[in-house]
């Protein structure tokens, strides 16, 4: 077969335009034929390819069937549930509870006062710093309103 032809084969079989009956002429010129030298890596290839497919793989021993998988997965959501029951019931611990004494409470007016300005403050800054974010989002409104025409 002409070189050229082949060339021109492999450029579209390089770009993945190819049909299965060209690539069929490609492996054929490849695996019957005198191939020139600048063409041995496809060679290779084409070499490679038929040989993996008389290859077959024997089925590995660690490889469970499907019934031995879905067995498998019910034991683990058995055991699962199991380990979440346990948890519950060892790790609840009641010593846990909120007492009157535990609340943080604070026995001076003044004090407490200036605690819950502080926390109101802290809050309002947080607040602030959402809102400033909202702008953009104002702004994206206006730009979406102009492009659907709504206004």
């Amino acid at each position: 077969m002409e070189s050229g032809k082949i060339e021109k084969l492999l450029e579209r079989y390089d770009e993945g335009k190819t049909s299965l009956a060209e690539e069929n002429i490609l492996r054929e010129y490849f695996l019957n034929g005198e191939v020139p030298e600048h063409l041995r890596s496809y060679q290779l290839i084409f070499m490679f390819s038929a040989k993996q497919k008389n290859e077959t793989m024997e089925r590995s021993p660690w490889v469970r069937s499907a019934g031995t998988k879905r067995n498998w997965y019910s034991w683990t959501s058995i055991a699962a549930i199991l380990i979440v029951a346990l948890g519950v019931f060892f790790f609840n611990d009641s010593s846990r509870e909120l007492n009157e004494n535990d609340l943080g409470t604070i026995s001076d007016e003044e004090l407490a006062l200036e605690k819950t300005k502080e926390t109101l403050n802290m809050v309002s800054q947080f607040m602030n710093e959402g809102k400033a974010d909202l702008v953009y989002l104002k702004e994206f409104n206006k730009t979406k309103n102009k492009i659907i025409q709504i206004d």
